[in-house]
């Protein structure tokens, strides 16, 4: 019985350690995808987190050209970016704990040994990396000689994200 268990906590922390793709989309309970915020009429901020920094920061841009499309512009200038997060993660903590009391079947003395595992911890390596790629973009018709300029046709164009099928 105690090998069944383990093998089944170690599968289940396997799988969630694997390496799969982001799903392009707006974030959602576990907090992968993009996320945007109208600063003005054309400036925003948009940010997306994913399990890279490569996925995260190639996202974020086709993001920015969506909502530049969107919103009747063609190019996008970044003003500003940054990218955190993916840092090493803490290994899942767990405690052995020894117990001896009395009292017992009969008087005997019992002795316990238990495992515990932080239930937070696993779930959070399960999850995986978490990188956030942001930037604040102004959009704009017509491009320029700025390499901070992109054509968000272009970027829509070059940046597939992958298509998923059950």
């Amino acid at each position: 019985m105690k090998t069944a268990i383990s093998s089944l906590v170690l599968a289940i922390v396997m799988a969630g350690c694997a390496a799969t793709p982001t799903s392009y989309g707006p974030a959602v309970n576990n907090g992968l995808g993009f996320s945007d915020y109208k600063i003005q009429n054309d400036r925003f901020r948009v940010s997306f987190t994913g399990k890279t920094p490569e996925e995260a920061q190639r996202y974020v841009l086709r993001r920015a050209a969506e909502l530049t499309l969107n919103h009747q512009y063609d190019h996008f200038k970044v003003v500003g970016s940054d990218t955190y997060g993916g840092g090493p993660r803490a290994p899942i903590s767990s405690s052995v704990g020894v117990g001896i009391g009395s009292g017992g079947y009969h008087g005997r003395t019992r002795t316990n040994v238990g495992l515990g595992i932080g239930v937070h911890d696993l779930a959070q390596a399960m999850s995986g990396d978490r990188v956030t790629a942001s930037m604040e973009v102004i959009a704009q018709n017509g491009g320029g000689t700025s390499p901070d300029i992109y054509d968000a046709r272009a970027i829509v164009n070059s940046i597939q994200p992958p298509v998923y099928t059950p």
